[in-house]
């Protein structure tokens, strides 16, 4: 994902990338593994380019509760703020980045790669009402009941329900 910078002119460009699935390499191949399209929208005035990218593609996760592979679109969008020179730039931005004046082109797959592997879900859930596997019998509770049955009674409560099942019966 290059960018020409050399004699690129003020105003506003626009490109298009296919990035194949698996190409990468990086250690979330396996939560993108179909092909990425990425629209940049690059804003350049004077010293400085404002970079916006969209990307799109599918994400494939397993589920946190259930270990159910599922996939789901992925679309998101960031900016990044480049600077040509080292001298210092007075800008609103949270993150500039300075690179040197003589650069040819931009490489912003870093900076992609980044951002995707930032945005995978902490904790990935197949639905929101996921109601995960049972721990003592292993059923997935989203397709059966659970199988354990009523949970053992801890003897050292035992007394205590002796005390309750009389009182209940008075």
């Amino acid at each position: 994902m290059k960018i020409p910078v050399l004699h690129l002119e003020d105003g506003i460009h626009h490109f298009d990338f296919l990035i194949k699935g698996g190409t990468l390499h990086f250690y979330r191949d396996e939560v993108y593994p179909n092909d990425i399209h990425v629209h940049v929208r690059v804003n350049k005035f004077e010293k400085s380019m404002q970079c916006h990218l969209e990307v799109e593609t599918r994400g494939h996760y397993t589920c946190d509760r259930c270990l159910a592979e599922y996939s789901r679109p992925f679309r998101e969008e960031f900016d990044l703020f480049f600077h040509l020179g080292q001298d210092s730039l007075q800008t609103d931005e949270v993150e500039v980045i300075n690179i040197s004046p003589e650069l040819v082109e931009i490489d912003l797959t870093d900076q992609m790669m980044e951002y995707l592997t930032l945005s995978v879900p902490m904790k990935m859930l197949c639905r929101e009402e996921c109601r995960g596997i049972c721990p003592g019998c292993g059923a997935d509770l989203n397709n059966e009941p659970c199988r354990c049955g009523e949970p053992p009674i801890d003897p050292r409560w035992e007394k205590l329900r002796q005390l309750l099942k009389q009182k209940q019966n008075q």
